[in-house]
């Protein structure tokens, strides 16, 4: 596939995410259904105020896990990240700043690659009334259904006021390939996505940065899709599994 073709697949699937943006199948849950999880907020300048922006996984008390796309190019001192919150406009989580970014040497933000950074806090989280989440030592079989939670957009609004959790099925990587390109699926990606009856579940526009989670493991973090919700387009995350090596060896320096 020409160099071309993969940037417009990159722009339409930002395009349809906007376009159909939503959350099929999923449900209202409280923050104790994933006390790992976090949001990041973030403001464009001083005055301004912070806004929710992404999702990010608590894997140690000082560093979380997101998506190098969520924080690509942010100011740190307008970062915010904020854990044991359920709404997404609330108040009453713990507020934490953001010291450093390390992000993989490999992103590639036009194709979405190597999707992955390290959040290095300014101080330790307390863990209580919270939790962190291990990474998987290798991926569930295909078929297998995992959890997402987060904040995105839904069926009904372009974003969630209180936390959604969903199940979705990973995808058979062949299966994925067939559907985005052979060459547009790279081992650092997985595809999961399912059905509720008649309806798809997916992540959506604003989850990204959330855990895919498998027998209380993270095996993958929200990262793209082309637009949410498509029957034949499931939904691609960063493979947690396939970076467990270089996250072990970026804490390890810490």
């Amino acid at each position: 596939m020409t160099g071309w073709l993969y940037l417009l697949i990159f722009c339409l699937s930002f395009y349809q995410a906007a376009g159909q943006a939503r959350i099929t199948g999923g449900q209202e849950t409280a923050i104790s259904a994933a006390l790992y999880h976090v949001s990041l907020k973030y403001k464009a300048h001083a005055k301004a105020p912070y806004v929710q922006r992404c999702s990010g996984v608590i894997y140690s008390s000082s560093v979380i896990l997101t998506t190098a796309m969520c924080v690509d190019k942010l100011e740190l001192n307008h970062l915010q990240v904020i854990a044991g919150q359920a709404y997404r406009s609330g108040s009453k989580g713990r507020i934490h700043r953001v010291e450093r970014i390390i992000y993989h040497p490999q992103f590639d933000k036009w194709f979405m690659d190597n999707d992955l950074a390290l959040l290095l806090l300014q101080q330790q989280l307390n863990l209580q009334g919270l939790a962190s989440i291990a990474i998987a030592p290798k991926l569930p079989n295909a078929g297998s259904f995992a959890s997402i939670v987060g904040w995105g957009a839904t069926a009904t609004a372009n974003a969630s006021e209180t936390l959604q959790l969903a199940q979705v099925q990973l995808v058979q990587q062949s299966a994925c390939r067939q559907s985005y390109g052979e060459a547009r699926i790279s081992e650092a990606m997985l595809c999961a996505g399912s059905y509720k009856g008649n309806q798809v579940v997916d992540a959506c526009q604003g989850d990204a940065g959330g855990a895919l989670v498998f027998n209380d493991q993270a095996v993958g973090l929200v990262s793209w899709g082309s637009g949410c919700g498509r029957e034949q387009f499931p939904g691609v995350y960063t493979n947690l599994v396939y970076f467990r090596k270089w996250i072990d060896e970026q804490m390890a320096l810490l």
